[in-house]
């Protein structure tokens, strides 16, 4: 069977002479790895395509019997070349692409690929392309790949009175609930953490926005600190990352 897609190159790496393993994000079916049969002097086929971050349009044929792809011709949609010159924002894209690959294998789903593809694509749109974009959009990308995992938290009131998140003086993320409580709500044994309603307001608008609304964002130092927290421990227990 074949198909043809438009896809992101996460990794290359050889694995003969002349042959080529691409691990690649479809936004139909997550993260695969695929062969490029000759892809280390195919000029004709793969012409300028075969480089991490790239985003190509490949035929791809799955072999049903031996359960692999390979890819049968490549053309090269964007190479994203001026993220790749600048150093600091390849350096983000990078830190966006580690966290992707470090929760592909277990977490990445064919029912959340578009999801997540469209994503990672926006955030190299947008790496590429702001004007000012500051060194906490990893952490931003880093949450938002976690909400897209079925992981999303509801943060908008306390879980169990049901008081408005605004009305909450120090409200408490159970991390393992992905809910907030009011402090005298908690119960005693709960995993949470204590934060402030900055940090749990900006996380509630970061679930309804995506890359290009982020680079306008400039949050306090306080406030990356407490997200930086949250995401973490939400991270760490959920998914293991």
């Amino acid at each position: 069977m074949e198909f043809t897609e438009k896809v992101l190159i996460l990794r290359i790496g050889k694995f003969r002479e002349n042959d080529l393993w691409i691990r690649l994000l479809s936004p139909s079916k997550g993260i695969i790895t695929a062969f490029a049969f000759g892809g280390c002097k195919s000029r004709r086929r793969f012409c300028g395509c075969l480089d991490n971050l790239n985003l190509v349009l490949f035929r791809i044929r799955q072999h049903p019997i031996k359960k692999y792809y390979s890819l049968e011709e490549g053309t090269l949609i964007n190479a994203f070349i001026q993220l790749k010159k600048n150093p600091s924002r390849l350096g983000m894209a990078v830190n966006c692409l580690k966290f992707l690959q470090q929760i592909a294998q277990a977490h990445v789903y064919s029912e959340e690929s578009s999801t997540i593809y469209s994503l990672l694509l926006d955030s190299l749109h947008v790496l590429e392309n702001g004007d000012e974009i500051s060194s906490f959009f990893p952490l931003l990308f880093k949450a938002r790949l976690i909400f897209a995992q079925g992981y999303e938290p509801c943060l908008n009131y306390c879980a169990l009175c049901e008081k408005d998140l605004m009305a909450i003086k120090n409200p408490c993320f159970s991390f393992t609930e992905g809910k907030i409580y009011c402090a005298s709500c908690l119960k005693p044994a709960s995993q949470a953490i204590e934060t402030n309603f900055a940090a749990v307001h900006f996380l509630n608008k970061l679930q309804r926005t995506g890359p290009r609304e982020w680079v306008k964002w400039n949050p306090s130092l306080h406030v990356r600190q407490n997200c930086a927290r949250l995401v973490d421990a939400f991270g760490q227990y959920h998914l293991g990352v």
